[in-house]
């Protein structure tokens, strides 16, 4: 698995395509379908974008976001996940955005420590940060 982070409009998708040599029709944007809709599709992409709001939506479903990512990592071991970083900057006001921020910061730390590191994006720059535990 790879994991890829930075900030939206950071250049993260344009990093992956020209990285891992795919057009966009490959990747799965989850920022646009409902958890439950999304659940289906997952399985025919091997590159995952806005895993942020995938989590976002399970959490307004009532799903479990962990459960569901680590059954799909263990189906897809070559996967490459894209998360926008939403842990910086303002704490939310509403408690719902503040547990999205949290439960996504948590499901992010699995999976850096996971993949041994991740890389994070940053105008178009990539910048590998590796794991010192495992």
């Amino acid at each position: 698995m790879k994991l890829i982070t930075g900030g939206r409009y950071g250049g993260k998708l344009k990093y992956v395509m020209d990285t891992y040599g795919v057009k966009e029709e490959a990747v799965l944007d989850m920022a646009f379908l409902p958890a439950p809709d999304i659940r289906k599709e997952m399985d025919g992409y091997d590159i995952l974008y806005h895993l942020e709001s995938f989590i976002r939506s399970a959490l307004e479903y009532g799903l479990d976001p962990a459960q569901i990512i680590e059954a799909y990592i263990r189906s897809h071991p070559d996967c490459v996940i894209v998360c926008d970083e939403i842990g910086s900057g303002i704490i939310p006001e509403a408690a719902e955005d503040d547990e999205w921020r949290e439960v996504t910061g948590r499901i992010m730390c699995t999976l850096a420590r996971r993949a041994g590191g991740l890389t994070r994006v940053t105008f178009g720059m990539a910048e590998e940060l590796s794991c010192a535990i495992l």
